[in-house]
């Protein structure tokens, strides 16, 4: 299969509560983005480990989010919304250009122009919290929060963790590599 080619259209960092604040350029460590709140290379176990107790230190690989503009736009129509950005509901990174991006494998490689390396971890189930900060945006429609999670199914992007450490600017370009031409 071909090489994806992408480009960064929006950077985000959340310190606490989305929506996520802008920035031109993000500094990304093995541990993540400086400054987001995913930001470390262990994290609490949650309801996606249901196999240790809540709480239970383990691996993160929920560093980053990634979402697509063409997925974002997707799920807007599909709620009858004129928009969603990107910091409305939490994500880290906005990618034109990959329009199947939560279809990605897990395994799959985001090399960015500047030499940043993001390993895909899997989808980003989409949930009631950014919902409800969807919700805000647009006070004068009523089930945003609830509808969310269901709308966006396989449409809300993927969480991922730093493989190679830099800065990402952006405007920047992104090739995306399949777990399978990773592995050999």
């Amino acid at each position: 299969m071909p090489d994806m080619h992408g480009k960064v259209e929006a950077l985000n960092i959340t310190a606490d509560y989305i929506p996520s604040n802008p920035l031109e350029q993000v500094e990304a460590t093995l541990e993540g983005f400086v400054g987001d709140k995913h930001y470390g290379f262990t994290m609490k176990s949650n309801s996606y480990q249901k196999e240790y107790p809540k709480g239970t230190i383990v691996r993160n690989v929920r560093q980053i989010s990634v979402v697509s503009t063409e997925e974002l736009s997707q799920v807007a129509k599909n709620m009858d919304l004129p928009r969603i950005e990107a910091a409305w509901v939490g994500a880290n990174v906005e990618l034109s250009g990959i329009p199947d991006l939560t279809s990605l494998p897990s395994g799959s490689r985001l090399y960015f122009e500047g030499g940043v390396g993001i390993a895909i971890e899997g989808e980003n189930l989409p949930c009631t919290t950014a919902g409800g900060t969807l919700q805000k945006q647009y006070p004068d429609r009523e089930g945003i929060t609830s509808a969310f999670p269901k709308k966006a199914l396989r449409k809300r992007g993927v969480v991922a963790w730093v493989e190679r450490p830099g800065v990402i600017r952006k405007g920047e370009k992104v090739m995306v590599r399949l777990a399978e031409d990773v592995q050999s």
